[in-house]
């Protein structure tokens, strides 16, 4: 795939969708599990050179079957503390590893100035949920523990991911209200899964239900392989949108695309949490796809990129500089 951008926002969704034509690059829900890995890890092909930062360490984090890997990016110094922004990749809880974001993530580390902590997790059909969510909150109360040492202030911790990682991202922000974990000043959703696909009574779950790469067919795929009992999939720490309350939970920013089938559940998301008092904001991309944070040279990602360096900005700590944080119960179960 070519990596020039295109002129206008507006092209975006149809640059991209050519260049995947012009590759030969088959359907999402038509892929075996080894053949979507593949897939996904093209995209790095797409994305550019890597941006230099300060500092890129490779680390690991104790998760409940083992050992989790975790790259963190250390922006040059600002005056102040820096926040921690712990991020799950995305890859339909399927394929994807902390290579996928790489390039992303330099970009988000420099433009916030935060150090990043980017954590990989077990996949599926491998390991099945609850698995993968159990290795997202032990990788955030581990990394949250690991604050000081990796040079960020230990009082202001942020979450985020994109898609399936999102989805992780939402959920580890969910037990950690509920069992006492840390608290995130923040939690950054980019294009996130957050019900699940069958049934699913959102009208971008029609409107975009094909032809824009992220297909239904592929979102019902993606489920079956992390979820494939329906009753476990109601469960909030699978699918976040059917809790019952959503107060207590971090503020929110949550970046939609405009050609994605998950918009409209995503920007729900939000409205839930404003109606039960906490602070969400909704950016939809336009003309974007689904993978626009994937891809750091188009339009769509400057765009967040700006929205989430805001966030970022306007959302402080949640406890003094330097303050411990509560540690986590159970994590790595």
């Amino acid at each position: 795939m070519t990596t020039h951008p295109p002129p206008h926002p507006q092209s975006d969704a149809q640059f991209i969708l050519n260049a995947l034509r012009e590759q030969g690059f088959p359907p999402l829900e038509s892929a075996d599990v080894p053949e979507l890995r593949l897939l996904v890890g093209r995209l790095r092909q797409a994305q550019g050179d890597p941006e230099p930062v300060a500092r890129v360490l490779a680390t690991f984090v104790p998760g409940p079957a083992g050992l989790l890997p975790v790259r963190v990016y250390q922006p040059e110094p600002r005056p102040g503390p820096r926040p921690l922004l712990v991020f799950f990749h995305g890859g339909g809880w399927a394929a994807g590893d902390v290579d996928l974001v790489d390039r992303s993530l330099r970009r988000l580390a420099n433009a916030t100035g935060a150090v990043i902590a980017s954590a990989g997790y077990r996949l599926a059909p491998e390991t099945q949920f609850p698995g993968p969510a159990q290795d997202a909150y032990a990788a955030l109360c581990a990394l949250a523990a690991r604050a000081a040492e990796l040079g960020a202030d230990p009082g202001h911790l942020i979450v985020a991911g994109e898609s399936a990682g999102a989805n992780l991202a939402a959920a580890a922000c969910r037990r950690a209200l509920r069992e006492g974990g840390p608290r995130p000043a923040l939690q950054i959703l980019i294009c996130p899964p957050l019900a699940p696909a069958r049934d699913n009574p959102f009208p971008s779950y029609r409107e975009k239900a094909d032809g824009y790469l992220n297909t239904r067919a592929a979102m019902e795929r993606f489920w079956d392989l992390y979820v494939p009992d329906p009753d476990a999939a109601r469960d909030p720490l699978a699918a976040p949108l059917l809790a019952d309350d959503f107060a207590g939970l971090p503020p929110a920013l949550v970046l939609t695309a405009e050609h994605d089938p998950l918009r409209d559940e995503a920007e729900e998301y939000a409205r839930l949490l404003e109606r039960d008092g906490v602070p969400a904001v909704v950016r939809r991309m336009p003309g974007a796809l689904h993978i626009f944070f994937l891809l750091p040279h188009l339009t769509a990602f400057r765009t967040a990129l700006r929205h989430i360096e805001r966030s970022v900005r306007d959302h402080p700590p949640t406890a003094p500089p330097g303050h411990p944080r509560p540690r986590c119960r159970g994590a790595a179960s």
